[in-house]
């Protein structure tokens, strides 16, 4: 065997066995005991404080909302997209029947054209739809700095839940 070929397999074992070293310094103790991932990150999850509730907590007080939603295509959309984490809100507001929520219990209200964006905004990355269809699965996109018209007498753009029920679009 040529003098470079055993240079080069002895440079190789040298490489292998520093990583298999490495692997094993660096590797979690509890990693692969429950799976491909660590164990203890159950348990380092739980410890993290909860923000995000289900969305029937929502569907208590907001009964209608929900109705109207179910019915349009934003049916398999958490409410939580759209308004934030609502762990504090769904746990406490009832307590607040009458009066007016603290801020740390109002939830966000989105109302301008880049809430909408965030899903709708035309994007090169996904499947375009040409037209409307019963397709609920796929995000119309528009571009919204041109496509929905401006107020002529401002030249302000209109915000889309002027003309779009955001829980039934």
């Amino acid at each position: 065997m040529p003098q470079h070929i055993k240079r080069l397999i002895g440079v190789f074992a040298v490489f292998i066995l520093f990583f298999l070293v490495l692997q094993q310094v660096l590797k979690p103790d509890s990693f692969g005991e429950l799976g491909h991932f660590r164990a203890k990150a159950i348990y380092e999850n739980s410890l993290r404080p909860m923000h995000y509730t289900v969305a029937d907590s929502c569907t208590k007080c907001h009964k209608d909302i929900r109705i109207d939603k179910d019915l349009g295509f934003h049916i398999k959309l958490k409410c939580e997209v759209c308004h934030g984490p609502a762990l504090a809100h769904s746990l406490y507001a009832g307590n607040f029947k009458d009066k007016e929520l603290p801020d740390s219990l109002t939830l966000y209200k989105p109302g301008e054209r880049k809430d909408c964006a965030i899903c709708h905004e035309l994007n090169a990355a996904r499947i375009k739809i040409q037209f409307d269809t019963l397709n609920t699965t796929m995000v119309h996109q528009i571009d919204v700095l041109t496509h929905h018209p401006f107020d002529p007498k401002t030249k302000v753009p209109f915000k889309c839940i002027e003309c779009h029920n955001p829980h039934q679009p």
